[in-house]
């Protein structure tokens, strides 16, 4: 009996697979050779090669391909950025997310190019520690385009519709990176001060940024580890976005809970934005793929759902109310839980 052809096909295109990570590895080559800060007029690809000093029949299939993806114009042989891009790609202004990708992209790289499948093989390496003093500070430095494209804004119009926001006279933001949150916060409010705490290194960053921005009479700093060290009382709301994930073992978040719990006046809330894993950890996708890197190296900073809640119920919080956002600003990963317990 002759062979035949099978009549069973695949729903997804798995033939694509293998070209997902070239769209990525095309961009971030342009960023990393500052293509997009060249192209705001129109330029010829040879043009281009001379002054990034590379091979200039590459170069054409490289800005060929930025073409395909959407990312510049090319008309009469000449290419130039779209609006998108030049507003959003380059490295320039307050909204250029160029240091800001490539920083997410030196997160992830310990899993990249052939490593995933040398740490599945042999496990996380020895030493753990991948952050020191420095990276903090470059982080924070680099994510500040990030925080201000949107995502501090956002976050800060979500916190405006809280039934209180308007009797709030004292916040904290912990673990407040380079302060753009508690800034969007103070500015959403006419009389509202906001404190920000956060390791040295950082608050020197967000010192830059409140004096950028002219709120040194509202927005101020403590600097140290909110997990150990005091960061003062008497306040309305703290805020603790996307920071906890460092403290996710229940003997460290339960003490920094208790401490947050304490410094809250009656009636306050503890505001949470993070991630909240479901399904035995396989959902949501985005979130799931977002920590793999950081797990595989022996650093597992993701939170189940309900985890959270539940630790701000065992700390005395009177009530817990959650709420799923999908604000690709405020949620740049696809899901984030929004979680704020109230203080009796």
């Amino acid at each position: 009996m002759k062979k035949s052809l099978p009549t069973d096909f695949p729903e997804l295109n798995y033939h694509e697979l293998p070209y997902i990570a070239i769209r990525w590895e095309t961009v971030k080559t342009a960023l990393q050779l500052g293509l997009f800060d060249l192209l705001p007029e129109p330029q010829s690809a040879s043009d281009i090669a001379v002054r990034v000093e590379c091979d200039a029949k590459n170069t054409e299939y490289l800005l060929n391909a930025l073409t395909a993806l959407g990312y510049l114009y090319k008309k009469d042989g000449l290419f130039c950025n779209t609006e998108q891009t030049e507003r959003f790609l380059t490295s320039r202004g307050d909204t250029g997310l160029a240091e800001s990708l490539l920083a997410y992209d030196q997160w992830n790289e310990p899993a990249l190019n052939g490593r995933m499948l040398t740490l599945v093989k042999e496990g996380a390496p020895l030493s753990r520690d991948m952050v020191s003093e420095q990276v903090w500070a470059d982080s924070a430095r680099k994510s500040i385009n990030g925080s201000r494209c949107g995502r501090a804004q956002g976050i800060a119009r979500l916190l405006s519709l809280l039934p209180d926001f308007d009797q709030w006279q004292k916040v904290l933001d912990i673990g407040a990176g380079p302060g753009l949150i508690g800034i969007a916060v103070a500015a959403a409010h006419p009389t509202l001060e906001c404190c920000l705490f956060d390791r040295p290194v950082v608050i020197d960053v967000a010192q830059e940024t409140i004096k950028e921005y002219g709120m040194e009479d509202r927005v101020k700093t403590i600097s140290g580890d909110y997990s150990v060290d005091p960061f003062g009382e008497g306040y309305d709301a703290i805020i603790a976005s996307y920071t906890l994930n460092f403290y996710n073992e229940t003997e460290k978040l339960a003490p920094i809970m208790e401490k947050c719990f304490a410094a809250l006046n009656p009636g306050g809330s503890l505001i949470v934005f993070s991630d909240g894993l479901s399904e035995e950890k396989t959902q949501p996708t985005d979130m799931v793929i977002s920590w793999l890197p950081t797990s595989l190296m022996g650093q597992d900073f993701s939170f189940e759902e309900e985890v959270l809640p539940r630790a701000m119920l065992a700390a005395g919080f009177d009530s817990v109310r959650t709420k799923t956002l999908t604000d690709q600003f405020i949620s740049p990963l696809g899901v984030t839980e929004f979680h704020v317990g109230r203080k009796r």
